[in-house]
């Protein structure tokens, strides 16, 4: 089994690392479709805009890291003094510098400010010291901290991962808030007022938060600093690569298709790759909320690998239960140029029956015995070269005894 690189590289003439100006930036405002109404340029309405169309309530995760649909208790929902809370095995916090709450990964974290503060004054205390606190072992129990000014991360972990793995884990959180408001713009938000409350701020985007830290146990792409791609037939992968370069929108800068989180095909420019961890931040987006499910989408969004000063704007469209396209441009006008190129896409797509076989494919996972290698009952294999990786679906049986 050969599995195939699916990069496309293009001219970028009408391509640029730099966005909005520093001095045009405004807050990210996601948006579940586009509209031209004024109303929406309003960043505190769009912010309570997508409050209510997609909420926490789209993901309730489970002990063991996946997600539980109805009649379960939230995670947020879970009392801070309770057994329920206590059992986690691994908790996330976000505080600014100034010991604010910012996020929990269980429980209500406005009911954790006494918590928050004795953090933030453990930090403190190594900080009057000239010095910066990494990690602390207490029995089975690690605390590894990851101060990004002006917000502090800590993982408590009892799962056995190692400093550096719960660190990789915390800088990702750290960019998916950068994700919504840029570094610039949150900087500039804490030299202002020390004081300020993020969760304003943030409000309604937590749900990126809460799946990005359940996917940090079931997902081995995070792990592994790589990609996950769709296994298909190189013919069909090729066709679908074709497809995207037909026809040109001015100020596209990536244009990809996704089938359930992993990667079929992606267009960039020359000289301009796509950090992994950019990409993951993209398609936990995709996974982790059915905003996006239901309408085109027209989002700003900042990719802090590729520059973490501006925004960018993704176009986003389910073309089939779990398929999406995802188009990157730097023109924030550029919606409709782009919708219409979409419909073109996919009249090709069907027509090849391109979207049929990415959607056969999706739905099926291949499995270890496909391999024809006697005893072996699971493996993941990287390509350093192309940052990509892949794994069969696992399954083991009584007599497979791991």
């Amino acid at each position: 089994m050969q599995q195939e690189p699916v990069f496309i590289e293009r001219d970028s003439t009408n391509s640029s690392n730099s966005t909005d100006d520093d001095n045009s930036m405004k807050p990210a405002s996601y948006q579940s479709s586009y509209s031209s109404n004024s109303a929406d340029s309003d960043p505190v309405k769009c912010y309570n805009k997508l409050k209510r169309q997609g909420s926490r309530s789209s993901i309730i995760p489970t002990e063991e890291g996946g997600a539980a649909e109805g009649g379960a208790v939230a995670a947020k929902d879970t009392k801070a003094d309770s057994g329920t809370w206590l059992q986690h095995k691994k908790h996330f916090f976000i505080l600014s510098s100034a010991g604010k709450p910012v996020w929990t990964r269980y429980g209500d974290e406005s009911r954790l400010s006494s918590l928050m503060g004795v953090i933030q004054a453990i930090i403190s205390f190594f900080q009057d010291g000239d010095d910066t606190i990494k990690s602390i072992n207490a029995g089975h129990h690690k605390f590894v901290f990851l101060l990004k000014e002006p917000l502090y991360f800590v993982s408590v972990s009892r799962t056995g991962e190692s400093d550096s793995q719960l660190r990789d884990q915390l800088l990702y959180l750290h960019n998916q808030i950068i994700s919504v408001l840029t570094s610039v713009q949150l900087t500039r938000i804490f030299e202002q007022r020390v004081n300020f409350d993020l969760r304003r701020l943030l409000g309604g985007t937590e749900v990126f938060l809460d799946s990005l830290a359940t996917l940090f146990n079931n997902d081995h792409s995070f792990m592994l600093s790589g990609l996950q791609c769709l296994r298909l037939s190189r013919s069909v992968r090729d066709q679908a690569g074709g497809i995207l370069t037909d026809g040109k929108v001015k100020n596209l800068l990536y244009a990809m298709v996704v089938a359930d989180g992993k990667l079929v095909t992606l267009l960039r420019p020359r000289k301009h790759s796509l950090h992994p961890s950019d990409l993951h931040l993209l398609f936990n987006m995709l996974t982790g909320s059915t905003t996006f499910h239901t309408a085109e989408s027209w989002t700003p969004l900042c990719l802090p690998k590729f520059n973490s000063r501006g925004f960018l704007h993704a176009y986003i469209c389910y073309i089939e239960k779990g398929v999406s396209i995802v188009v990157i441009s730097t023109d924030k006008n550029n919606f409709f140029e782009i919708s219409e190129w979409k419909t073109k896409i996919v009249e090709a797509m069907q027509k090849n029956a391109v979207l049929k076989n990415v959607k056969e494919a999706s739905d099926k996972l291949y499995m270890v015995e496909e391999i024809q290698i006697p005893s072996l009952l699971h493996f993941m294999y990287k390509s350093k070269v192309h940052v990509q990786f892949t794994t069969p679906g696992f399954k083991c049986t009584k007599e497979q005894d791991l």
